[in-house]
């Protein structure tokens, strides 16, 4: 059974993940950002582009999450050049990820599906 090797950009983005977390909710004392949370951080090979995916307690809180951290970029690459002891900081792009809301929609149709067959014993 073969194992996967870790590249150098996957620990990069193990350690933006974690340093990111900590500055979102430390570092920007001027923002509410306790409803924000990171799900996951993809970089590019070449280290030059960091895709930040994050979720909130509630969807509709999508755009203010996205606003407020689009707003505090520079701050937190201020935080990861010192974190990261790197040469290259990765440029931040941060998305929503709707996979929690997918789930939930989907946990619902089988429900819905499960709840309607009339074979299904309880």
């Amino acid at each position: 059974m073969g194992h996967r090797e870790f590249t150098r950009s996957d620990r990069v983005a193990a350690q933006l993940r974690r340093t990111l977390s900590t500055a979102i909710h430390q570092n920007l004392p001027d923002e509410d950002t306790s409803f924000i949370t990171i799900s996951d951080v993809e970089v590019t090979r070449d280290l030059s582009v960091a895709t930040v995916y994050i979720n909130t307690l509630h969807p509709e809180q999508k755009k203010l999450a996205l606003d407020t951290l689009k707003d505090n970029i520079p701050a937190l690459r201020k935080v990861m050049a010192s974190e990261l002891h790197s040469r290259k900081i990765p440029e931040l792009r941060f998305k929503y990820d709707a996979s929690l809301e997918y789930g939930r929609k989907m946990e619902d149709l089988i429900k819905q599906a499960r709840a309607s067959d009339p074979e299904q014993d309880d």
